[in-house]
């Protein structure tokens, strides 16, 4: 049997790893597919998410501000990726806008499909591993935001581009614009660029655009 686009989609999720088919179908056939431009808003802070949220291509990010020259990125999500767990489980407000960083399509599940936290232990340990690992991010952000200094973040959001293994050499390609990855770092635009400077003067980036060469891994990651 041909399954639906958005079955097929939710059975790729993580949050749906392990779990049946046929469970998957039942919380995927309400399912909707919502096909976004590049700068369009899926929601805006307050407002309510359209269901379980995954990004099924393109990519959006998450982010909170006022004023777009005061907003602060809290991460991207790319497609395969889920958000908005936890106001979805509540029932609460989304806490940040997202918005689509290019042509995108989202699958918004029906809060309903939560039943499957009564049905399915792996679907229910999936979910709690999302979570879980949504608060370790949001720790590790606050603590870069308090405890580093802005070289350092820039720093450590390169060698994240990166990967691991050895990567002296490494040319890697900002996923978003400048704009994009200041407001990450918790930088102005301005600021951004004096960085990528400082660091391409100290030998440790060579910079191309949107491209970034890691010309010294270990000095890049222990920057102070």
């Amino acid at each position: 049997m041909m399954r639906s686009p958005c079955v097929r989609i939710a059975s790729g999720l993580a949050l749906f790893r392990g779990v049946g088919e046929r469970r998957v179908a039942s919380a995927a056939r309400e399912a909707r597919l919502l096909r976004l431009g590049a700068g369009e808003t899926l929601v805006r802070r307050g407002a309510r998410l359209p269901g379980l949220c995954a990004v099924a291509s393109g990519s959006l990010k998450r982010s909170v501000g006022a004023r777009p020259r005061a907003e602060r990125v809290l991460g991207l999500v790319a497609a395969g990726e889920s958000f908005g767990e936890a106001a979805a489980l509540l029932g609460a407000p989304s806490p940040f806008d997202a918005v689509a960083m290019t042509e995108a399509e989202v699958l918004a599940i029906p809060l309903e499909a939560l039943a499957l936290l009564r049905l399915d232990r792996r679907f229910a340990q999936n979910l709690v591993d999302r979570l879980a690992g949504e608060v370790l991010q949001l720790l590790a952000g606050i603590e870069a935001g308090m405890l580093q200094r802005a070289p350092q973040r820039l720093a450590s959001y390169l060698c994240s581009l990166a990967g691991t293994g050895d990567t002296d050499g490494w040319r890697v390609r900002l996923p978003v614009s400048k704009t994009v990855v200041a407001a990450l770092v918790g930088v102005k635009k301005e600021t951004l660029s004096r960085l990528l400077r400082d660091l391409s003067e100290r030998r440790l980036i060579a910079v191309s655009r949107r491209d970034i060469t890691i010309l010294d891994r270990e000095q890049l990651a222990g920057l102070r």
